[in-house]
């Protein structure tokens, strides 16, 4: 069985000013796996607060994570990777292993993945 120990009851959240806003992914690795311990919270909160999903929302699950909970809003990175502005590059020397992203790569939030994931929302 889940217990749900991972969260304040909405009545002491609001008790502590000036929270208006929690982020959650419920309790999981991203906030699909959690909706439905974040469709508890946004019951339970009554409109006292905002219960933002936040937590692995892609363009591909947040219709999903949207009706499922019944949020109204929600959190994401919208990641991207791009080149660095680093001028010089030493093909020679790799900072950190190899399973990590090249030291000449940035991630950054990406305007067209924004882009995406509003038009998904909302449809």
């Amino acid at each position: 069985t889940h217990t749900h120990t991972h969260y304040l009851r909405p009545s002491r959240l609001c008790s502590l000013s000036p929270i208006e806003i929690q982020m959650r992914s419920g309790g999981e690795q991203t906030a699909l796996e959690g909706t439905p311990v974040i469709k508890e919270m946004i019951a339970r909160a009554k409109g006292r607060l905002s219960v933002m999903p936040g937590g692995g929302i892609t363009e591909r699950n947040v219709q999903r994570v949207l009706q499922e909970t019944g949020a109204q809003e929600l959190h994401c990175s919208a990641r991207s990777t791009r080149d660095s502005k680093m001028v010089f590059r030493n093909a020679a020397v790799h900072m950190g292993a190899s399973l990590y992203a090249s030291e000449y790569a940035v991630k950054v939030s990406s305007e067209a993945r924004v882009a995406a994931l509003l038009a998904r929302a909302r449809t």
